[in-house]
């Protein structure tokens, strides 16, 4: 297995119903050196974290009690209303369906992870969006990640 990567300065939010799921990414993050780490257990609560503690990644699983993942993600990215609207979000799906997927995206996460993962999965999203994160761009008065590009085309 590949050695984990280096985050030591940054602060982490990882919302899950189940304290098992979250327990287990919290254990992923901190052998990467990320100790800020925080714990929501629901929609609601993790709009509150991200509100008070403006952390600098947000981990999220899709089926969220009180408002889904979609909702949350939706109320994010909305420059008007969320107080950080560009943070990255990695997106846990258990059952990560073409189209869920592609409407997840089109939200704006900047990743998305199928439940179970490794920790070689999740270290190389944290790589992505914190060692490569892309622009954002405005679509319907919402920011989501540009797409990338595909490898070999060089940007004009």
């Amino acid at each position: 297995m590949i050695g984990a990567p280096s985050f030591p300065d940054l602060s982490a939010l990882v919302v899950d119903e189940s304290l098992y799921i979250r327990r287990i990414v919290r254990d992923m993050l901190q052998r990467t050196g990320i100790r800020r780490i925080q714990e929501a257990t629901d929609g609601a609560e993790a709009l509150g974290c991200i509100a008070e503690a403006r952390p600098d990644l947000v981990i999220l699983d899709w089926d969220l009690a009180i408002l889904s993942g979609e909702e949350v993600i939706r109320l994010v990215r909305n420059p008007e209303t969320s107080p950080a609207p560009t943070v990255p979000l990695i997106l846990m799906m258990a059952q990560p369906q073409k189209g869920r997927v592609e409407r997840a995206v089109r939200l704006g996460v900047n990743e998305v992870i199928a439940k179970p993962f490794s920790p070689k999965t999740l270290w190389s999203r944290l790589d992505e969006v914190i060692n490569r994160p892309r622009p954002y761009e405005t679509v319907k008065s919402m920011l989501r990640p540009m797409a990338r590009r595909p490898v070999g085309v060089a940007a004009f």
